[in-house]
Formats: C-alpha cells, sequence, structure tokens
C-alpha cells in the first residue's frame, strides 16, 4: 500500500466534459471523456495552457483575483496612467489587460465555460459555469451608479464574471482597451465551499508558496507521503523542513523555503541544491496534496524530469488523485511522458486520457484506455 493509499478520502465528484467559447483562441472547444489524470498534448500555441486557465477560472467560484494569477503568469500587464485606480487583484501598479482573455482580443465577446460531471457534488461546493463579459454600462441589468466608486462611469466598460455556483458576481470598470481600473463591487474570495484548485506554472511554485503550504502538513501523514514522493528523484532522502517565511532570505520565483536531510550527510542541504527535478516534484507533492476533492493543474509537467523518474511520477500522482479525491490535468511535449503515462494508464484508479488538441478543431482527439498503451506500443505520434 502506497502513502498516498492511507489518506483515503471520500470520493468527490469529476468533471467529465468541458466546453469553452471564445476564450483566448479557442473560439469554440470542448473536451470529452475525461479521467481521473488527463494529459493535454499539441503543438506551441494550440491552446493547452488556455485550456488549464479556463478549469482554473471555472473552478475559482467567487473569486475574481484568479485574474491576477492568469495575467501574472503571462504578463499581461498594460501601462499605468496618472489618475487611474487600479482593481486590488494584484501587485505592482499596473492594471490588469484584460482584452487579451477574449478571442481575437475582442472585448465586447463573451467567455463561457461550462462542465458536465460524474460523481457527488454536494459536499464540494461544485461549480458548473463561469461567465466573463465586457459590455456597455448602460446595457447592463445593473445600471445603478455605485457611490464607492467616485468619478463619472463615462467613457468606461464594465467587466462582469458570474459563477454558477454563487450568488454574487464581481463587476469592474474596465477602459476602452481593456485595463483594469475601479473594483464596481466586491465579492468574498473563495471559501472552504468551494473546490480547491492549484496551478502548477511551468517554472514551478514558488519558494514562498513551498514554505507556507508544506508548514501545514508538517508532522502529519501527508509529511510522510511528500518525502517518499521526493525518493522518487532522490532515493536518499530522509527528512525534509520548511524554513521560515521570510521573504527576504530567498528570492520568490527561485528554490527555497526548505531544506533536506540525505542519508550520510551531516549538514542541511538547501533543495536549491538539488537540481530542478527535486524542485519540481517537491512542487507536484506539495499540490497535490494541497488540492483535496479539487483539481490540479500543471503545464509542462515533465519541466526539470528525466525520464527515468516520469513512470514513477505518474505512479505518485495517480495513486494521490485516486486517495485525495484530486482531478489531474497536465500539459506536456515530451514524448517519453507520453509513454511514461502509458505505463500506468491500465492500473491508474479513475481512469486516465490523452486529450490532442490542435487549433483547427473544436473538439480535443481522446485516447484512453488500451488505446494509450496501443500508441505507445506502437511509437505511434500523439502529441
Amino acid at each position: 500500500m502506497s502513502y498516498w493509499s492511507r489518506l483515503k478520502l471520500t470520493e468527490s465528484a469529476l468533471y467529465s466534459s468541458i466546453r469553452i467559447r471564445g476564450y483566448r483562441g479557442l473560439d469554440s472547444f470542448q473536451m470529452r471523456g475525461l479521467g481521473r489524470v488527463n494529459l493535454l498534448v499539441g503543438t506551441n500555441n494550440s491552446g493547452k495552457t488556455s485550456v488549464l486557465e479556463c478549469i482554473e477560472l471555472l473552478q475559482s467560484a467567487g473569486d475574481p483575483h484568479v485574474l491576477s494569477s492568469i495575467a501574472g503568469r503571462r504578463g499581461e500587464w498594460g501601462p499605468a496612467s496618472e489618475g487611474d485606480v487600479r482593481a486590488p487583484l494584484g501587485p505592482g501598479p499596473e492594471p490588469l489587460d484584460v482584452s487579451h482573455l477574449f478571442a481575437n482580443r475582442e472585448l465586447r465577446g463573451t467567455i463561457d465555460i461550462e462542465a458536465d460531471h460524474v460523481g457527488d457534488t454536494t459536499a464540494t461546493g461544485w461549480n458548473d459555469r463561469v461567465t466573463v463579459c465586457v459590455e456597455e454600462p448602460s446595457t447592463s441589468r445593473h445600471q445603478k451608479r455605485e457611490p464607492e466608486l467616485g468619478g463619472d462611469d463615462d467613457g468606461r466598460l464594465l467587466l462582469r464574471i458570474k459563477w454558477s455556483g454563487t450568488d454574487d458576481e464581481y463587476r469592474a470598470l474596465v477602459t476602452e482597451d481593456g485595463l483594469l481600473l475601479r473594483p464596481r463591487r466586491f465579492v468574498r474570495r473563495r471559501d472552504a465551499s468551494g473546490q480547491a484548485v492549484e496551478f502548477v506554472r511551468t517554472s514551478g511554485v514558488t519558494a514562498v508558496d513551498v514554505a507556507r503550504t508544506f508548514s501545514k502538513f508538517v508532522l502529519t501523514p501527508k509529511h510522510e507521503a511528500i518525502k517518499h514522493a521526493l525518493r522518487i528523484v532522490e532515493p536518499n532522502v530522509e527528512d525534509l523542513a520548511p524554513i521560515a517565511d521570510d521573504r527576504t532570505r530567498f528570492s520568490r520565483d527561485a528554490p527555497g523555503g526548505v531544506v533536506l536531510k540525505l542519508r550520510g550527510v551531516a549538514d542541511r542541504v538547501p533543495i536549491g541544491s538539488m537540481g530542478d527535478g527535486m524542485w519540481r516534484m517537491l512542487g507536484l507533492a506539495l499540490s497535490i496534496a494541497n488540492a483535496d476533492g479539487g483539481v490540479l493543474l500543471v503545464d509542462e509537467i515533465d519541466t526539470g524530469l528525466h525520464y527515468t523518474v516520469m513512470e514513477d511520477m505518474w505512479h505518485m500522482l495517480s495513486e494521490a488523485a485516486a486517495a485525495r479525491s484530486v482531478q489531474v490535468f497536465a500539459t506536456t511535449h515530451s514524448h517519453d511522458c507520453v509513454l511514461s503515462l502509458a505505463a500506468v494508464s491500465k492500473s491508474a484508479a479513475g481512469g486516465v486520457t490523452i486529450q490532442r488538441i490542435v487549433r483547427s478543431r473544436g473538439e480535443a482527439v481522446r485516447v484512453g484506455g488500451d488505446a494509450i498503451v496501443a500508441a505507445a506500443e506502437r511509437n505511434l505520434e500523439v502529441r
């Protein structure tokens, strides 16, 4: 029995299909027949990361701050101008440029993301639809001017985000160019009633987030499972511990926040000394441990990992996902990553699919079950 299998949660819902309209390059797109673990493949600029972002937005019911996370990862901030007051959705003085979210950068379009599911959603705060639109304030059903804005709404557009799983919605003013300025109405951040969502970037999790997240698992059963995950890359790992969450001690984007105890080494070893593979594996283990009952999204999952450890990585993720009732969506360009997934596809609880995304098609090409193994055995190209 694996360490993760000892941490079994009650089974919750999974997405079975997702439909996207009007988001970035995805004018009309869907994925069907989803499993517990789903690997998105396709050429550069085919929309793989966009699909992950749509799932993140869908899962974020009641939390508009996810927009700043998406924009920050892409560097989509517009220039600040004198007199503009930016909505509090992220650090720095620059306003969020929401125009990039819409197909063909058409601000007056509508983004609509919806999903079907299997399983019980009653205990998870399930959200099955989110709509984002920009419109003229005069055409909105919310025509009453709200005094906390101050100033005049003339010449501004209205951004609206509505989730199916919450009674409230987010509204903010934007410029004609799509720069988000003032919040029109505040809503609460996602609380415990919503589903967890963890997004692991290509560059990995930040050092600050690692220290904060791992601190929650120290001296718990998940601590042992995380140690076991690191031994996939370095068998001599005996233990690990977070260091103080002090932003001045380490760069936010550099590996840090954790030290290791290695067999045969007297001194503790900073995790950054162990290479990119160790940092990547730690980020994956922490993120899935923090996504109970929700979704784990990983961009370029094979980053930093040698092909010889990928099969064990997939075993770890599939076991953890089944035990903690997490659905996994990941992207890759690596044929080795596809082959290693095929090796675990038959034993993975909840099913495994490969979703091949082609920009010119409105639906992902699904490869699942025995077809994944057959493609790997025949060395067929599924990327």
